[in-house]
């Protein structure tokens, strides 16, 4: 019996500590259109209080090498100029060589980006909160001088990664929330499976690929009538 005991004790400390090192995540993401396009008088026009709120679900496999964050096409695809009021860009983490690889969806064509990831300073505090029975500890990011970023990671998800750009936290990002609530992705749904590095690689393009200013420059270059300096910036802001 107390041999029993001994293997049943061993057991339960080994998986109390096993860290998750691949998978998946589900996010929804809640935006706010009377909030991120404040300001904007050509797309204010077209938000109400009844469609202000876009929700939009996107997934993210991830194994130790990397990870894939895209758009999960929904079965009735909203038409419209709404479809056009958020981006759905398609974000690879390669944790090898410390890259971040993105294509952008610019209204319809694809423009695609490698680059060095961004690097943040985030304040990590004593607050938490759970996504489908994972916790997550609550970080800070002070972006700018009037804008902060909440994050919530999981140590016990390990691969450095989260959702859009964000990957500089000391485990897995489950949530990550602007102050002012305008963009919101959280975690409902994360799936324990076996990822083969075929799904978390960049795809491959004969289109340029360009880092992340030469290509702020060519949107500012093609698209300076349409777009805002400031505007442009904001598309760039989370990579």
């Amino acid at each position: 019996m107390k041999v029993l005991i001994t293997i049943f004790s061993l057991v339960v400390t080994a998986n109390s500590f096993a860290q998750l090192t691949q998978g998946r995540v589900v996010f929804e993401r809640r935006t706010n259109l009377k909030k991120t396009l404040k300001g904007n008088p050509r797309a204010e026009q077209f938000i109400t209080e009844k469609n202000k709120i876009r929700k939009e679900n996107f997934e993210l496999f991830f194994n130790e090498k990397g990870s894939s964050f895209t758009y999960i096409e929904p079965e009735v695809e909203e038409g419209g100029f709404m479809k056009f009021m958020t981006q759905r860009n398609m974000v690879h983490h390669d944790l090898e060589n410390n890259e971040i690889m993105v294509t952008m969806n610019l209204w319809g064509t694809p423009a695609y980006m490698k680059d060095t990831p961004a690097e943040r300073k985030w304040k990590i505090t004593d607050r938490s909160r759970e996504f489908d029975g994972y916790k997550g500890i609550r970080a800070i990011w002070q972006m700018n001088d009037s804008t902060r970023i909440y994050a919530w990671f999981c140590p016990d998800i390990v691969p450095v990664s989260g959702p859009e750009g964000f990957r500089d936290l000391p485990g897995l990002i489950l949530g990550i929330a602007s102050e002012d609530g305008s963009v919101v992705y959280f975690a409902k749904e994360v799936e324990v499976m076996e990822v083969p590095d075929e799904k978390v690689a960049y795809p491959e393009t004969k289109d340029d690929i360009y880092n992340k200013e030469d290509l702020k420059a060519l949107l500012l270059e093609k698209m300076g009538q349409w777009i805002k300096p400031d505007d442009l910036d904001a598309m760039f802001a989370w990579y």
